[in-house]
């Protein structure tokens, strides 16, 4: 039974679409490195039943929700609109905007989370370039980070204070269970 579940998971994994397996490959490295009590999600899916979003790492106090770019050269973004620069003066714009994409993330694992009770829990949206040079961006709606390793500080940088798994754990329970009607 467990063979099954691991062969149809690497069967999506590498059959997936290259955003998968970009989201599969970042998790992997962030749990490999991350504090044990910070739990990672790759391709999370939220209850609205809408696109999945490539990694939410639940840490002590905070939620990270991560969109992801594996573009390859220098990136730029103006007013959130995104674009490619090919020389000093020539860009070509992207097809879509991760910023836009990462800040509509955090609503949708708000309103998960929410109905687990956890209203105020901190949630970050982050854009990370895994290969591209961030070269004006200072207009994005939320941080752009480039490469994993600045990815890895920036997580580890908010998780002050002691570790507390159970809290890690209870915040990814709400993240993971669906909300339950009390019954009279």
């Amino acid at each position: 039974m467990l063979t099954d579940v691991l062969r149809g998971a690497l069967s999506t994994v590498v059959r997936g679409d290259p955003r998968d397996r970009l989201a599969e490959r970042v998790a992997l490295h962030l749990r490999e490195r991350l504090p044990d009590d910070h739990i990672v999600l790759s391709r999370y899916a939220p209850r609205d039943r809408g696109e999945r979003i490539p990694v939410v790492v639940v840490g002590r106090e905070r939620i990270f929700v991560i969109e992801l770019r594996d573009d390859a050269g220098a990136l730029a973004c103006y007013q959130d609109h995104w674009y490619r620069r090919t020389g000093t003066s020539r860009t070509h714009p992207l097809g879509d905007s991760p910023s836009l994409r990462a800040r509509r993330d955090v609503g949708r694992v708000r309103s998960d989370l929410g109905t687990g009770g956890y209203m105020n829990v901190p949630i970050d949206a982050l854009v990370v370039l895994t290969r591209a040079r961030a070269e004006d961006v200072g207009s994005s709606c939320v941080p752009v980070i480039a490469g994993l390793d600045a990815l890895i500080d920036r997580i580890t940088r908010a998780a002050d204070g002691t570790p507390s798994p159970e809290r890690t754990h209870a915040l990814a329970e709400a993240l993971a269970t669906n909300i339950k009607l009390a019954t009279v």
